[in-house]
């Protein structure tokens, strides 16, 4: 019998839906899986681009040594004939056309393959050669080694150079992972010529915005009282090492200035009278948009305020009596953010390792203004001398002290503890025979030689523990020495021979420790705190009686090679800077190398210094005196001026001069308005400034300032318009220009109002490489 109802057909459907949902369900895993598995795929061909990439990434990196080599070759071409004197052709066009084809024939030498003499095609196993040797690998069959790459070139490796780039044509590079996937780069590499200038940005000075330059230094007189100067300043020394003397109860103020470099010793008051431990009135100060650098800073009584950045290749020293030093303050005492920098780093050389150190007593150094102070070397016991003891010649050297900022009282700590000089043996419980530091001439003989009671002494004793440091002089010499070395002590010992009213039979011998910078520190470190803890503490005692006091911001970032002291007047501290991931070497190099560049063509990019520069004077580095000659020899008392009329802004017309002297020069020759409108000098002897002056004086040996007077820059378009006065000389006609080296290259940067900083040696060559017809399969 059939039934006629529905009974059982929703069970089918419930089938029939299920079917349907596992088929979707399959179906979107199984798009869900081709997509993952696309995108695997992608991953993969994408990290093979890139690696691809990385190959040509480290060609490129090879390329650009080739491009830095030729840029050298370029570069030093230029630089041998820059000095060249007379020679027309010696102009920056030509400079710019000599470097481009130096550095683009250089770069194809180094790029061709040695079989190719004409040099059509570049090397490819050069080329080669600049990929990780790892990518190239095979196994024993001769099979790759994955990842592998492999680089050709699409056909002939055509090497093709354009008047301003060089092109490497059709390099290809194929690049396989661990698992097969493989990509291909086919592309040419463009390498261009880098941009470069031998003009004032790099290797003609801003000379126009100095006032004075004196070759061998400023020399302010005594009835000078007060001399203010705006422009920059540049003072060589003379054969004693002084470059600026500002002599006593005379005021040097220095505003509105760049640069003031001083290639030796700032005195600041008279450094003989001074010497007697006297205060005087003598006064520098330097305001805060000004650069000082200078070799070495000699406050002698006197007052130093320095508001802006000083660099220092040696010492600041205070001595006489009341000496005192403000830095980075106004004269409304607000901090300016000045920062002092002494960047000297030697550990063999007292000149050349840079420390503030306080000789004379009441002095006072003030440091609570600044926001960085750096000394990256350590104060040193001056010593150096020969001196003549029963017959012979000794030789008193230097003692290095662990400090950076010292007083002069602190150089008892290196005396060696008495207690271990000239003991009757060599083992810790030895006893000295004298028992003093220092000892006579005779008892120092009889403790270095078999003595009077024929008992051989040992001269230092390491064993000993010193009452001092409370440690033995080996755990020191450990650090450094081995234990043969410590047996010799001319490895850590400095005697120092005094003698006694000039006889050489008679007088004292000084047993002084000499230890590196690292175990110096630490030596007076121990020192300090045994002597800090006693209630008779020499160290505080001599502090008082040297200095008032010594202050530092305590907010201010402060590296130091060693340890330095603060007092309060009342209280002794010894701190230690910051010298843990500081790279103090690398820093002092660079500020050497801007140093010696300032110096010796008033440019701070030592790269842009020709090779003749260092030997030579500024002097000699800027003026042609060739020229020089030929503009004078023939002149009234060998001196040649030139005017020119200048109209200014207000319309106002007025007459300036130029003076070109081969002998000395007095400024004014006159109180004529005429004679005071000289706006430049230049003479190959001193110059002596007895009246204001605006302008720019430049002098072969040394300024006088012999009158109380202010000294300041001019109007750049003056300086123009009398470099560009003819001068006839024979049957040539010439410029005033002519009278320095590259003269008309200041035509163009004179309206510039400071030295340029940037170096055109630092080219970024990454940058000056591209790619061409790319193509990615």
């Amino acid at each position: 019998m059939r039934r006629k109802d529905n009974r059982g057909a929703s069970f089918v459907m419930v089938i029939v839906a299920m079917a349907i949902v596992a088929i979707l369900a399959v179906t979107i895993l199984w798009i869900a899986l081709a997509n993952l598995q696309m995108k695997t795929t992608d991953e993969k061909n994408t990290d093979n681009f890139y690696s691809a990439e990385g190959v040509l990434d480290q060609i490129c990196t090879g390329l650009e040594g080739d491009m830095s080599a030729a840029y050298t070759e370029g570069y030093s071409k230029v630089m041998q004939s820059y000095k060249t004197k007379g020679n027309a052709e010696n102009n920056e066009a030509n400079r710019q056309a000599s470097f481009v084809n130096t550095y683009v024939a250089a770069l194809k030498l180094r790029l061709a393959d040695p079989g190719d003499a004409q040099g059509l095609t570049y090397s490819m196993d050069k080329i080669k050669g600049y990929v990780d040797s790892s990518l190239s690998k095979t196994d024993s069959s001769g099979k790759p080694v994955y990842p592998h790459a492999e680089v050709t070139s699409v056909s002939t490796p055509q090497l093709k150079t354009y008047k301003n780039r060089t092109v490497l044509e059709g390099i290809k590079v194929e690049y396989t992972d661990e698992k097969g996937y493989k990509s291909i780069i086919q592309t040419d590499i463009s390498l261009a010529v880098p941009t470069m200038s031998f003009t004032a940005s790099g290797g003609v000075p801003e000379l126009f915005t100095y006032s004075l330059v004196g070759n061998t230094g400023l020399e302010i007189g005594n009835g000078a009282h007060n001399v203010n100067l705006g422009g920059n300043l540049y003072a060589g020394s003379d054969s004693t090492g002084m470059c600026v003397l500002i002599p006593n109860n005379t005021k040097l103020r220095v505003d509105n200035a760049s640069y003031m470099i001083a290639d030796g010793n700032l005195e600041v008051g008279n450094p003989n009278s001074n010497r007697a431990g006297t205060h005087n009135e003598s006064t520098l100060s330097i305001d805060k948009q000004c650069q000082l650098w200078t070799k070495n800073i000699n406050v002698n009584g006197a007052n130093v305020s320095l508001e802006g950045t000083t660099y220092v290749s040696d010492d600041m020293t205070l001595k006489g009596r009341g000496s005192t030093v403000t830095l980075g303050k106004d004269e409304n005492g607000k901090s300016t953010d000045g920062k002092y920098v002494g960047f000297g780093n030697s550990d063999i050389s007292s000149a050349e390792s840079s420390a503030i150190i306080i000789n004379g007593r009441e002095s006072t150094l003030d440091m609570s203004g600044i926001k960085e102070l750096m000394l990256a070397g350590n104060t040193y016991i001056n010593r150096s001398s020969m001196v003549k003891v029963n017959g012979s010649y000794k030789e008193n050297k230097d003692v290095a002290m662990g400090e950076s900022i010292s007083v002069k009282g602190n150089q008892i700590a290196y005396l060696i503890p008495p207690e271990c000089i000239g003991t009757d043996g060599d083992d810790a419980a030895a006893k000295s025979v004298y028992y003093k530091n220092p000892l006579s001439y005779s008892e120092d003989a009889e403790i270095t030689s078999k003595g009077s009671d024929n008992q051989q002494y040992t001269v230092i004793n390491i064993n000993v523990v010193s009452s001092k440091t409370g440690k033995p002089l080996s755990y020191y010499l450990s650090q450094y020495l081995s234990a043969d070395e410590m047996k010799n002590t001319d490895n850590y010992i400095r005697k120092v021979y005094a003698p006694s009213n000039g006889s050489e039979s008679d007088g004292l011998v000084y047993y002084y420790l000499n230890l590196p910078a690292k175990q110096a520190s630490q030596y007076y470190e121990d020192y300090y705190n045994i002597d800090h803890s006693s209630a008779d503490s020499k160290l505080q005692k001599y502090t008082a009686f040297y200095t008032k006091s010594i202050q530092v911001n305590d907010a201010a970032s402060i590296y130091t090679s060693g340890d330095y002291s603060l007092y309060d007047g009342s209280n002794l501290s010894l701190l230690k800077g910051i010298v843990d991931g500081v790279e103090m070497d690398a820093q002092s190099i660079e500020l050497k190398n801007t140093y010696t560049a300032l110096r010796k063509r008033l440019i701070t990019s030592y790269n842009s210094l020709p090779p003749t520069a260092e030997t030579a004077s500024l002097f000699t580095n800027i003026v042609h005196e060739d020229n020089l000659k030929k503009f004078t020899e023939h002149e009234t008392g060998k001196k040649l001026e030139v005017t020119t009329n200048y109209t200014d802004k207000y319309n106002k017309d007025e007459t300036y001069k130029a003076v070109v002297v081969d002998g000395d020069y007095t400024y004014p020759q006159s109180d004529s308005k005429e004679n005071k409108n000289v706006r430049i000098i230049v003479a190959t002897g001193n110059v002596t400034i007895n009246a204001d002056f605006t302008g720019t004086v430049i002098a072969g040996k040394k300024i006088f300032v012999n009158k109380q007077c202010t000294v300041l820059n001019c109007p750049q378009e003056i300086f123009k318009a009398l470099l560009l006065k003819e001068i006839t000389t024979g049957s040539q006609t010439m410029h005033l220009y002519d009278v320095f080296d590259d003269g008309a290259d200041y035509l163009g940067g004179i309206t510039k109002t400071a030295a340029n900083g940037s170096g055109d040696a630092d080219i970024d060559y990454s940058s000056l490489i591209t790619y061409q017809n790319w193509k990615k399969n």
